[in-house]
């Protein structure tokens, strides 16, 4: 009586499952999966335009 499975059983398993989830993918998960990356900003940009602030976001005001 068999209780284990040999490691060439596992590899081979593994391998079939790797396999099928590289070619099974739906298109429009492909399609969302492909998108933009984001704008790289720096912090005092990204407060200077969510605060409404101008021109520096170091507490100096623009003369």
């Amino acid at each position: 009586m068999k209780h284990k499975r040999t490691e060439h059983e596992k590899k081979i398993d593994t391998a079939n499952h790797y396999d099928c989830l590289e070619t099974d993918v739906r298109e429009d998960a492909r399609k969302s999966f492909k998108r933009q990356a984001y704008q790289s900003v720096s912090v005092a940009q990204y407060i200077a335009q969510k605060y409404g602030i101008g021109g520096d976001a170091d507490g100096q005001e623009d003369s």
